[in-house]
């Protein structure tokens, strides 16, 4: 007669399961929202661009900041009457502030060295440019507050919930990569998505964040603006070599613990 096996065991075992894929769903759930959510309002743009290319725009803006209600009717949902765990909105002081976006500074010259490497050795094509279908004020304002409220708000806080911290961080900057759907900038994506959750997880507030996504899609439409083929200029290797140079050493100097543990005090980080 074959032994019954042992309930402890199996129910051991569907644990370690479950914690092996805790906050997986949530992530892949992330990226699902991302898309899924604001192509309404991207198809409306397109259609309308083509005749209206302002209004298309607004269309664009407003799909993704109809993220922020949508991802708050879910979180209602999830918590009830503890739904505001998905605005994490602390006050934070402008010392913090600054140093964030330095540290997005020096971070952006290493992703310029990296972007020119990868140009230079494999000639990746380069992606459309976004500023046609969303504008402007979707870039600018709607990616920064659509987007941080669903990764480092709801999806950080639902992952941290089942999975821990750690698990939240990586899980959450990977979808926010792998939502923006760019091979070459996935790394440098992920990276500076890692960089604003952990901002959101030590000073349990958004603001950090929303602050240097807004500076770093701000860069990116004044690059443009200020240097219309700039999109199709490949950097030489000597500036590929500087900015790398420069990038680096100013992350490592901004992100030294003596570094941090100053700006902690400064501004009473919990």
């Amino acid at each position: 007669m074959t032994p019954d096996p042992d309930p402890s065991a199996s129910a051991q075992e569907a644990a370690r399961v479950n914690q092996a894929f805790a906050g997986v769903g949530v992530a892949v759930g992330l990226v699902l929202w991302m898309l899924l959510f604001t192509a309404p309002g991207y198809a409306a743009s397109g259609v309308i661009s083509r005749s209206h290319p302002r209004l298309g725009a607004f269309f664009g803006f407003l799909g993704l900041l109809l993220v922020i209600p949508g991802i708050l009717w879910r979180a209602k949902g999830v918590w009830g009457v503890h739904w505001r765990r998905a605005l994490p909105l602390a006050r934070v002081g402008p010392v913090l502030l600054g140093w964030s976006l330095l540290c997005l500074l020096f971070f952006l010259l290493a992703e310029l060295a990296w972007i020119g490497l990868i140009d230079r050795t494999l000639g990746l094509p380069r992606m459309d440019d976004p500023l046609p279908m969303i504008g402007v004020l979707g870039l600018v304002l709607g990616a920064p507050l659509g987007e941080e409220v669903l990764f480092r708000g709801y999806g950080l806080a639902r992952i941290s919930e089942l999975g821990g911290e750690r698990r939240a961080l990586v899980l959450s900057a990977l979808a926010f990569a792998v939502g923006h759907i760019h091979l070459v900038k996935l790394p440098g994506t992920f990276l500076i998505g890692l960089f604003l959750g952990w901002l959101v997880l030590r000073t349990g507030s958004l603001w950090p964040a929303i602050v240097v996504h807004l500076a770093n899609n701000l860069t990116a439409v004044v690059g443009q603006r200020l240097a219309p083929g700039s999109a199709e200029w490949t950097p030489s290797w000597a500036v590929i070599l500087l900015a790398a140079t420069v990038g680096l050493a100013g992350l490592a100097l901004l992100l030294a613990p003596r570094v941090r543990g100053r700006i902690r005090e400064l501004n009473a980080w919990p």
